[in-house]
């Protein structure tokens, strides 16, 4: 959406950097209560530590390019979204993992795969069923295979 003014519109609005300095502030505190460690041989709050401040400094550098450049209301920052794909791309994450036991890994997460193609990318069935497939298998190979975890089976046990 483009401000009335002409100029292309931010990107962040001034509430939500400061939203997120403060969750990268609180991560990279509650980071501190663990083992920092070193950088030879980092601890359990090395990772936590850096992506706190990681979010901060972000957030700080985009809330000072959004106080440079200005910035739309939240409404009209918001307004002509399509709400409507969001919604139902969430409902079928619930149902996903609502099905997932029942169902198993493979068989569900290629009909949602299957249902989010075709819902994103108007394309032929066959397209749309080949990239389910490899999603799915890619994942599997992934999860399964190489990092060797326990994925549903399901009903029909595969």
């Amino acid at each position: 959406m483009k401000p009335p003014t002409g100029k292309s519109a931010p990107e962040a609005h001034p509430a939500t950097c400061v939203a997120l300095m403060a969750a990268g502030a609180v991560i990279a505190i509650g980071a501190l209560r663990y083992d920092f460690g070193s950088f030879d041989t980092p601890g359990a709050g090395f990772l936590p530590f850096f992506a706190g401040l990681a979010i901060a400094g972000f957030s700080a550098i985009t809330f000072i390019q959004t106080l440079k450049s200005g910035w739309l209301s939240l409404r009209e920052m918001w307004e002509g979204a399509r709400w409507q794909r969001a919604a139902i791309a969430t409902a079928c994450l619930l149902l996903y993992s609502a099905f997932l036991k029942d169902l198993g890994f493979l068989m569900a997460t290629f009909l949602l795969m299957t249902y989010l193609f075709r819902m994103l990318e108007a394309s032929s069935w066959k397209a749309t069923v080949f990239s389910a497939l490899l999603t799915t298998l890619g994942f599997y190979l992934v999860f399964q295979t190489w990092l060797e975890a326990q994925l549903p089976r399901g009903w029909l046990s595969f």
